[in-house]
């Protein structure tokens, strides 16, 4: 597959969304087999993968990460070769308490550049 330049950031130009392999489509695969879908991806020239802390079994806190767990043991053995985008949920009312604001608006501001 050939790559693609985002930015600063060469990757392949079709990636492989995981939210399925924690949610969303069914019943949720066993872990071994999304592993190996991961992998296979991969193997046919796949670097790019997209994941959330979010997304887990019914979407439920307690089950946050479970996506990223998945995707972090499926890539750790050619991590380095890939490119994965996650996302995060902030508690507005937390980080407002915690004076947080500047810290996160500063952080997002300095990625995007």
């Amino acid at each position: 597959m050939n790559a693609r330049k985002l930015g600063n950031i060469k990757t392949s130009p079709i990636g492989m969304g995981c939210m399925g392999l924690s949610h969303g489509y069914g019943e949720v695969p066993n872990q071994e087999y999304s592993i190996e879908a991961i992998r296979k991806a991969h193997a046919f020239g796949c670097t790019f993968f997209d994941t959330a802390e979010a997304y887990g079994p019914n979407l439920l806190p307690e089950n946050h990460g479970h996506n990223e767990r998945i995707v972090g043991e499926a890539v750790h053995d050619f991590r380095k070769d890939v490119v994965l985008a996650t996302k995060l949920h902030l508690n507005t009312a937390e980080v407002s308490a915690k004076g947080l604001e500047n810290v996160v608006q500063a952080h997002l501001t300095a990625s995007l550049n």
